[in-house]
């Protein structure tokens, strides 16, 4: 495969499918529109393909030269509650509803790999399965296509890459180990005694423990835990009361923590339900925690990032950027418990093109420069493992 011919004979088609998704952003579990431009595609290219549950779609594409390694490459699909302020000629057509976290990238960067892999459909010795997910952004779909590569025997390798606002555009970073965190959330409800304002001694205030709480809790990182395990917790809402002269019977809080392993995940929990515990009971009240177990973390294969890496130095397509791990999470950590493989993170940040903003910002783009370099990353990458 000659990259530079990849590029240029797709470049524009992989932008055109970019912008048809961003005017047409659609919510998690709504997808109907952007899964019916993917079948469309695939129909037209001559991939067979499958709808499955929620939306998700997956294409399928056998080697010329026979049965072989699989393969799974994933992007997905959905976009976010936000309101757009890009200003750009193909901007969100749905308000309120905006492409913030370049999914819309991801999903024209798949195609535009299926486009590349049927061009060269009779030189792969294996099979590529193109998974793309809906709901990543509220979690659940990931499953969904997993149960479905189960079905067809597994996959040797599965990858995927994540546009990357932090990443100077025309770098690539594909690392071993931890990419994104564990991530859980916690919901605890504090129960006291309700009354009046004016006679607390007759009263448990639940609100007391529960500031507490939010404080004692948020310290959990630079007090419980080691300063070399990374490790975040936070209380993202409150709710208490009702009137300013009325103690409430309950008073709740909901928040979350990330890890990047799983014995330090389990530790972080423990002390979650020991502080809440002997904070609720020291103010005279009880306290409730249901615990919503989230993502796992990504987690990459060296061996697959090795043979990444090197794939690199032969095909330059990119630079490579040794970008550190980030604590925000993402559900191919799924996928990864699953089968080998990685995620990488491909630079959009272009300050010449004033693309600055960061993901889920309502003047949040993409280079579009990159679109078609990411797609021949993984035509060639795919093409290179089945016939390795």
């Amino acid at each position: 495969m000659d990259y530079q011919l990849l590029i240029t004979q797709h470049e524009d088609a992989i932008i055109a499918l970019r912008r048809d998704i961003h005017s047409h952003p659609e919510l998690s579990n709504q997808e109907a529109r952007t899964s019916q431009l993917v079948c469309d595609e695939l129909n037209r290219l001559g991939i067979p393909f499958e709808r499955l549950d929620n939306h998700c779609v997956v294409g399928k594409l056998a080697g010329g030269k026979g049965e072989g390694k699989r393969i799974a490459i994933r992007a997905d699909m959905d976009a976010l509650p936000i309101l757009e302020e890009t200003g750009l000629p193909f901007a969100s057509k749905t308000p309120g509803v905006m492409h913030a976290c370049g999914h819309d990238g991801h999903t024209a960067m798949l195609l535009g790999a299926a486009r590349m892999l049927k061009d060269h459909q009779a030189d792969l010795f294996g099979t590529v399965y193109f998974c793309f997910q809906a709901a990543e952004e509220v979690g659940g779909s990931a499953q969904v296509l997993i149960d479905y590569l189960h079905t067809q025997g597994g996959v040797d390798q599965v990858i995927s890459a994540h546009l990357w606002a932090d990443i100077d555009s025309g770098k690539i970073s594909v690392m071993p180990g931890a990419r994104t965190a564990n991530s859980d959330n916690f919901r605890i409800t504090v129960r006291g005694k309700g009354g009046h304002g004016s006679r607390p001694d007759q009263c448990i205030d639940p609100i007391k423990p529960l500031c507490q709480l939010v404080l004692s809790l948020s310290s959990i990182p630079s007090n419980r835990v080691a300063v070399t395990e990374p490790c975040v917790v936070h209380v993202g809402k409150i709710q208490a009361g009702t009137i300013a002269n009325v103690f409430p019977e309950t008073a709740t809080l909901e928040g979350g923590f990330r890890t990047f392993s799983t014995a330090h995940q389990a530790r972080v929990k423990e002390l979650v339900q020991q502080i809440t515990q002997h904070t609720a009971a020291a103010y005279g009240a009880e306290a409730q925690i249901d615990f919503i177990t989230g993502c796992s973390m990504v987690n990459n294969d060296p061996n697959a990032v090795a043979f990444a890496q090197e794939l690199l130095k032969n095909y330059p397509l990119f630079e490579h950027d040794s970008f550190e791990p980030i604590m925000a999470s993402e559900d191919f950590g799924e996928y990864l418990k699953a089968f080998p493989g990685f995620m990488c993170y491909i630079g959009i940040r272009n300050e010449q093109k004033g693309l600055t903003y960061p993901h889920h910002h309502p003047k949040f783009d993409v280079d579009e420069a990159v679109l078609a370099r990411g797609a021949a990353f993984f035509a060639l990458y795919t093409r290179e493992f089945l016939n390795s």
